[in-house]
């Protein structure tokens, strides 16, 4: 048999060169070429990129990390979104009113309605300032819970990715869990009166006559959106800077991504 050839090995300096060849450079016009040099780009970075290594790491150390990340995005996340303004001031998870309301508004001002829906809108983030902070033991069973057989892939994985893995599995779970604690935040803060007598108005609108809303409903998304949105926030936090956050496991996992 004749003898095989050896399997050409890529490196750096070939994929370089690649990426420099006429015909392959940025100035090339054809469609083919610019694929082929997104194709040679891809390449060379995966060439000069190394991969987190977890040598010496078992797995359930590494779940042990993914669940640590969680609870601690869980703890922060729920804190912060609780205090004052912690929804209501913040354009990024801020409870907007229902969109017929919102579509509306304009008009409902001018049919003195204004204030109202001003309070309601306030109220509706007050609610869910008063209840997330319930949400953290309703999280935390969730997460251990979770199928963390991936552990590794989550780890290496975006910067959001277990928030989004426990998102993806477990939120009509936890949306379930939350819907009390919402419901009784509603009434505390009289949301639901404020919204009665806007019902009470509205059936005298031709446009709003028929209009029922589910305002809890409305308010328990809302509020699973700002915490999913807080947690990944602080996960993509932990994954930069893990020093003096959580357990030795923890940081001996996160410290190698």
């Amino acid at each position: 048999m004749p003898e095989r050839a050896p399997t050409a090995r890529i490196t750096r300096r070939s994929a370089l060169a690649l990426l420099l060849a006429p015909g392959l450079g940025l100035a090339t016009a054809s469609s083919a070429h610019a694929d082929w040099w997104r194709f040679g780009q891809d390449m060379f970075r995966s060439l000069i990129t190394r991969p987190p290594e977890f040598s010496g790491l078992s797995t359930a150390e590494l779940i042990e990390a993914v669940h640590e990340a969680l609870v601690i995005a869980t703890h922060a996340a729920s804190e912060t979104l609780s205090r004052r303004n912690g929804y209501f001031g913040n354009p990024d998870v801020r409870i907007p009113l229902p969109e017929v309301l919102a579509t509306t508004r304009r008009s409902l001002g001018r049919l003195g309605m204004a204030a109202p829906l001003d309070t309601l809108e306030e109220r509706m983030n007050r609610a869910a300032e008063d209840a997330v902070w319930q949400a953290r033991e309703p999280f935390i069973r969730a997460i251990f819970a979770l199928d963390l057989d991936d552990a590794r892939g989550i780890l290496l994985g975006d910067e959001d990715a277990a928030t989004r893995h426990l998102e993806t599995h477990m939120r009509p779970r936890l949306t379930d869990a939350m819907r009390p604690e919402v419901e009784h935040s509603l009434d505390a803060v009289e949301a639901m009166t404020t919204y009665r007598e806007l019902e009470s108005r509205m059936r005298d609108i031709p446009f709003l006559a028929n209009v029922r809303l589910d305002l809890t409903g409305h308010v328990l998304e809302h509020t699973m959106n700002g915490l999913f949105h807080a947690m990944a926030e602080e996960e993509a936090r932990l994954r930069v800077d893990p020093v003096g956050r959580g357990t030795d496991v923890f940081q001996r996992v996160f410290s190698r991504l």
